[in-house]
């Protein structure tokens, strides 16, 4: 019994260091399943209308499970101007979801997203203090788990099924009329994408299941032998 509960402690320990990350871009060396990607998007992309927002693919398509984040460092020039973004599924053609950000002093935002079934809706506004200048919108989404948004002051949207959703792409506006004052004069526009595809690399989870079946069976001898 004591040897065993040796060897469970080893392989737990090796299990754990051999799956902590490394800082920076060494994560992804560590873990081939996993992708960081990061896009900064500038300031006059902005300055356009709905209809005229360009389309433009990410390096990497991001599937089974992800995380954004949106760093608004944009200088907006027009009380009535927007920061809007549109995140492009890769299998269907104009399913997305979009976030909102709207110029000072009232900081709108806004969520919404087209999909097949049910076109576009909006699923989320607030005409002021939507947002906060220097915290960033957070979106995790994973097949299980569905669409959840943080608007960096507070989670707004949780669980929205729009499964599957692979990212492949993204569009930018900010102006209502093409006559309108630029929406944005100045500054960038961050993304930071992490996903990871354990289907990609299944020995990445290996390890922890070597130490459930391990631990299990030494549970099961600790039981038998105080039955005994």
């Amino acid at each position: 019994m004591k040897y065993l509960l040796v060897i469970f402690l080893a392989l737990t320990t090796t299990s754990v260091f051999a799956q902590e990350p490394k800082i920076g871009d060494y994560l992804d060396q560590i873990n081939p399943s996993l992708i960081i990607q990061q896009t900064e998007i500038p300031y006059f992309e902005f300055n356009k209308v709905m209809s005229d927002a360009v389309i433009v693919e990410f390096e990497n398509i991001h599937a089974s499970s992800w995380q954004i984040e949106f760093h608004n460092d944009l200088l907006y020039g027009n009380p009535d101007g927007d920061a809007a973004i549109r995140i492009y599924d890769s299998e269907i053609a104009n399913k997305f979801f979009e976030i909102g950000m709207g110029s000072h002093p009232r900081y709108s935002y806004w969520i919404a997203a087209e999909v097949p079934e049910t076109g576009y809706v909006l699923l989320y506004s607030a005409y002021e203090n939507g947002w906060a200048p220097g915290k960033p919108t957070k979106i995790t989404y994973s097949e299980q788990g569905g669409l959840t948004v943080d608007n960096g002051l507070r989670t707004v949207l949780s669980n929205l099924d729009i499964s599957p959703f692979a990212i492949k792409s993204y569009s930018v506006h900010g102006m209502k009329g093409s006559t309108d004052p630029p929406a944005v004069t100045d500054g960038v526009f961050t993304v930071k994408i992490i996903s990871a595809d354990y289907g990609e690399n299944p020995l990445s989870i290996f390890p922890f299941v070597v130490t459930g079946i391990i631990g299990a069976g030494v549970i099961a001898l600790i039981i038998s032998k105080k039955r005994s």
